[in-house]
């Protein structure tokens, strides 16, 4: 495996995650476990990856089983200011969803990126749980478990679940995360390397 990608016409290659990233996962996710176990659970109390420590006893770790149901990830909202966002990125680089999925799935979530991205080719669509073996030069994702172990540039989206992990560039929004491959990428254009995890943010 090679730390980084040069995708067509020698562009750079980000790879992205889906769930919590281009598509609102949680959202759905908590409404129906809300309404299924009589709770008013929030996205803000969930402080860990491991939601099952933050859903009622009695539910545990079948909070898990929503992500298999199918039909479940055909219909989750775009976040804003993911297309529009990759779309104006991908005239610099190569756009790549990396998503892990139940197979029950698979599916769905690939006719979400066909319907939602459209200018991402199919065949730049992965389905793995291991995105450190998938080549690239960036990785934007949510799960610091995916990131920890990915060799190339670090990028994580802020949630109240993943602020215990600080190995990578934070961003808190869509805006944000393009402000930032902007300047990572003006600095590779310049013949700079960026570090994968910066002792000091770059400045936005």
């Amino acid at each position: 495996m090679a730390e980084t990608g040069i995708g067509s016409k020698g562009r750079p290659i980000l790879l992205c995650d889906l769930d919590g990233i281009c598509a609102d996962l949680a959202s759905k996710w908590l409404e129906h476990y809300n309404r299924d176990w009589n709770d008013n659970l929030t996205l803000d109390r969930i402080t860990e990856w491991e939601w099952h420590r933050f859903v009622k006893p009695e539910c545990g770790t079948r909070i898990y089983h929503y992500l298999s149901r199918p039909g479940f990830f055909a219909d989750l909202r775009p976040i804003p200011g993911a297309a529009e966002t990759l779309a104006a990125l991908s005239e610099r680089v190569e756009v790549v969803v990396v998503t892990a999925s139940p197979k029950e799935a698979m599916r769905d979530k690939v006719q979400w990126v066909r319907r939602h991205l459209p200018f991402i080719p199919r065949e730049n669509i992965v389905i793995t749980y291991r995105k450190d073996l998938v080549r690239g030069d960036f990785l934007f994702d949510d799960a610091p478990r995916n990131l920890r172990n990915f060799p190339g540039i670090r990028i994580l989206m802020d949630y109240p679940y993943n602020r215990n992990f600080h190995d990578c560039y934070r961003v808190h929004s869509w805006a944000e995360f393009h402000q930032l491959m902007d300047r990572l990428l003006d600095a590779m254009a310049a013949g700079e390397r960026p570090p994968a995890s910066p002792q000091h943010r770059l400045p936005l």
